[in-house]
């Protein structure tokens, strides 16, 4: 069971190696505090991660997740444009930001929003 543990958790790690926590939060342009609460960690366990200690399985999960969301939303807008509006209420959230929705563990809306943009479908 330990060595199945440790190959998924290598596993893991490196899929987040290409996009590092630190990468990651600057491509969202994130500060480390609204980055924290959706990866969740603190504000200094972050900073540790981000000074290179491997994440945890959980952590390396959640930043895989948050990869691949931010990877998504880049083909729907201009990456540029991402920080921005994940800080911005949003309607279509019921006036929450996007960051919210994440938080709250209901980023398959923001999924919804993404599939309905890609596929050209009014919602």
């Amino acid at each position: 069971v330990a060595s199945l543990k440790s190959r998924i958790l290598q596993t893991i790690s490196e899929a987040v190696k290409p996009t590092t926590a630190a990468e990651l939060r600057q491509r969202l342009q994130l500060k480390q505090a609204v980055f924290a609460r959706l990866v969740p960690l603190s504000q200094r366990s972050l900073a540790t991660l981000e000074s290179g200690t491997p994440p945890t399985e959980v952590v390396a999960r959640r930043l895989v997740e948050l990869q691949r969301l931010t990877d998504a939303l880049s083909d729907v807008m201009r990456e540029e444009t991402l920080g921005t509006w994940l800080q911005t209420p949003n309607d279509a959230f019921d006036g929450l930001k996007p960051v919210e929705v994440i938080d709250r563990g209901e980023s398959d809306r923001l999924w919804e929003m993404i599939y309905f943009l890609r596929s050209g479908i009014p919602s």
